[in-house]
């Protein structure tokens, strides 16, 4: 029996994980951090921290989980597209691990705010307006990690869909979807880099892709007849 002796429980394997992670990230990023972080008001962040450290530790979890889910995302998505162009099937998959992996390194300036702001050393070593001077250094530098990697994970995007677009087991306007999301993702992280203007909205691109994809995965997974076909014929190419 091999890896793909069904392909389309494999995709719907893969849809599960890819809504697990966009659950999860939405969670941790946009819920947790939205909430407690604001970086116009470090007092207040503080305060926010310290007063609702389990909900910023669940958070913290949250993003792990993101992280390892991406792998197994990664490596089925591999075997599936890799009957369509196996090159360009394993060069996503090392961008989604170099993207998992600057994530992982990142998740250190994620949790470090916690720490800055509950440590009693640094209770008893620092004042307050210290320690939120302290703080406010790893809560940019995961904005920076994050986008770094989403750059990278934009990067898997755009080749996911491409290889979507050159599949025949999976409807096409998935693969448009897919690449523009890798776009967003690109010119959002250049725009922090450079500090240009936020450009509103441009993050529901990913989103509706993301979702998109993980769904019809998830609900329809591929169609089987097709990625046999096209199995057969790679094979027969090599």
């Amino acid at each position: 029996m091999t890896f793909t002796e069904h392909p389309r429980l494999l995709a719907r394997v893969a849809g599960a994980f890819y809504l697990i992670i966009t659950a999860f990230a939405l969670f941790a990023y946009m819920h947790v951090r939205g909430q407690l972080i604001d970086t116009g008001d470090m007092a207040r962040t503080a305060d926010n921290i310290v007063a609702n450290e389990q909900l910023f530790r669940i958070g913290f979890t949250a993003a792990v989980i993101v992280t390892i889910c991406n792998l197994p995302l990664g490596f089925i998505l591999y075997e599936l597209f890799k009957v369509v162009n196996p090159r360009l099937a394993l060069l996503a998959l090392v961008f989604i691990i170099a993207s998992a992996t600057l994530e992982a390194v990142n998740s250190y300036n994620y949790l470090a705010p916690l720490i800055t702001f509950t440590l009693p050393e640094y209770l008893n070593a620092f004042d307050a307006e210290q320690r939120q001077a302290l703080a406010r250094a790893p809560i940019r530098f995961w904005a920076y990690g994050f986008s770094v990697s989403l750059t990278f994970f934009g990067v898997f995007c755009a080749l996911i869909g491409t290889l979507i677009l050159k599949s025949k087991f999976l409807p096409w306007l998935l693969g448009v979807l897919m690449v523009l999301a890798g776009m967003a993702y690109w010119i959002d992280s250049l725009r922090l880099f450079l500090q240009w203007p936020e450009i509103p909205y441009i993050l529901r691109i990913p989103l509706i892709a993301e979702n998109s994809l993980a769904l019809w995965l998830l609900i329809f997974g591929v169609n089987e007849a097709k990625w046999r076909a096209q199995a057969e014929a790679t094979l027969s190419d090599l």
